[in-house]
């Protein structure tokens, strides 16, 4: 069986890329730290901050509708 340098190529490409990818560290995310604002909450981590504000529940009003007909 003849294997070509063409045929080799992709497979040492894709066999470098999946070592790297394994031996690639796993990032870490720091300590998340939260803290209620009242309508808001506020997340905080080194160099970061993260605030999540949540809208406030407003009572809509009963919608009325009025057809008018013209009578000639």
């Amino acid at each position: 069986m003849h294997v070509s340098a063409r045929l080799l190529t992709p497979l040492a490409v894709a066999g470098g890329a999946a070592v790297a990818i394994a031996l690639a560290p796993a990032a870490s995310a720091g300590q998340l730290e939260c803290t209620d604002l009242g309508s808001a909450t506020q997340c905080v981590t080194p160099g970061n901050s993260q605030i999540t504000a949540n809208a406030p529940i407003v009572q809509q009003q009963p919608q009325i509708i009025i057809i008018h007909r013209n009578h000639w």
